[in-house]
């Protein structure tokens, strides 16, 4: 079973697991729009890790204030010891203010917090 990823402007905007003919996958390729890959499955199954006792998403909004862009990202299972300070010394300054930019952001916001 294949997976397909689909990349638009640099951003990853999907992807599929499919299970279809060989014909059927390239016709389909031949419909999607920007970069798209495929990934054949090499194995399924094995063991999962112990889930975390608590699964958690925080969202944060990054920019760069003399541009005025902007941008949201959301971090889907952060530690329950990692708080806003801890990701804004990563994300500030080193992440793009928004998709279209390469300007870094120059500061961060925490959306919500979901526990």
């Amino acid at each position: 079973m294949p997976i397909i990823k689909q990349v638009i402007k640099g951003r990853q905007v999907g992807s599929l697991d499919i299970t279809a003919s060989t014909a059927d996958i390239t016709a389909l390729l031949a419909l999607l729009e920007g970069t798209v890959t495929v990934f054949d499955e090499k194995s399924t199954g094995g063991s999962v890790a112990t889930y975390p006792a608590e699964l958690n998403q925080k969202r944060f909004s990054c920019g760069d204030r003399t541009t005025k862009v902007s941008t949201s990202f959301k971090i889907p299972h952060a530690k329950a010891t990692a708080f806003t300070p801890d990701f804004e010394a990563v994300v500030i300054g080193a992440f793009d203010a928004s998709p279209e930019s390469s300007v870094k952001c120059d500061y961060m916001n925490l959306l919500y917090d979901r526990n």
